[in-house]
């Protein structure tokens, strides 16, 4: 009888599911109409809301926005929540994509710049790692970052999250931003939470995680 062979390399995963809060909603990054469809619904809620014409706009505008980076970015997967409280909005994403380590296996470092202080503009990013159950020890980003989407900049709070996905050489990266820097720790903490539910699946019938223009992945709203 032949010994098992203990180090055979694990098998590629063809999937994952991310959980989010009941409130968010999977969009579509297949196409240009998705963006529009979303930013029109977004206006319509904020005028419900009794939010001025302009502020409408703007709010409609920061969701289109959205909806294009995730596209434009090639997300495997895109989530977000556009929601409207007495005191403003509350806008914030999470993307899912695949990318390859440059060939130092760097990543963090291709990511952004690390280990970077705080600077006179306001802007911060730290490095450190965290616990997904199930996945183990993974490389973090996270800060205080101008953030270009659609030739727009705007002020955001993001964290990358880099995971090494199993039986390959590429990682897979949650990234999550939201302007709403006021709730900034808060913010970090929902993006951690939601980071830590990523699972990988082998189902044979579902899409290999690779660089897409359309959603891959499942997401599944908290119980």
């Amino acid at each position: 009888m032949s010994a098992t062979d203990t180090h055979a390399p694990a098998p590629t995963p063809t999937g994952f599911e991310l959980r989010t809060p009941q409130a968010w909603v999977d969009f579509s990054t297949a196409d240009e109409a998705s963006e529009n469809r979303l930013r029109e619904e977004a206006r319509g809620h904020a005028l419900a809301a009794e939010f001025t014409a302009d502020q409408a706009e703007r709010f409609a505008e920061q969701v289109r926005r959205s909806v294009r980076q995730a596209r434009r970015s090639g997300a495997v997967h895109a989530a977000g929540v556009f929601q409207l409280y007495e005191d403003g909005p509350l806008t914030a994403t999470v993307l899912v994509t695949v990318a390859t380590p440059p060939a130092s296996g760097d990543i963090l470092g291709a990511l952004t710049a690390v280990g970077q202080p705080a600077r006179a503009d306001g802007t911060w990013r730290r490095v450190t790692t965290a616990v997904i159950p199930g996945i183990g020890t993974v490389g973090r980003v996270y800060g205080i970052q101008n953030v270009t989407q659609d030739g727009a900049t705007m002020r955001c709070a993001v964290m990358h999250t880099v995971v090494p996905m199993p039986g390959s050489a590429d990682v897979v990266v949650v990234t999550g931003s939201s302007p709403n820097l006021a709730e900034a720790e808060e913010i970090f903490e929902l993006f951690g939470t939601i980071t830590e539910t990523l699972t990988f699946t082998w189902d044979d019938d579902r899409p290999a995680l690779t660089a897409r223009t359309e959603s891959t992945g499942e997401t599944a709203a908290d119980a």
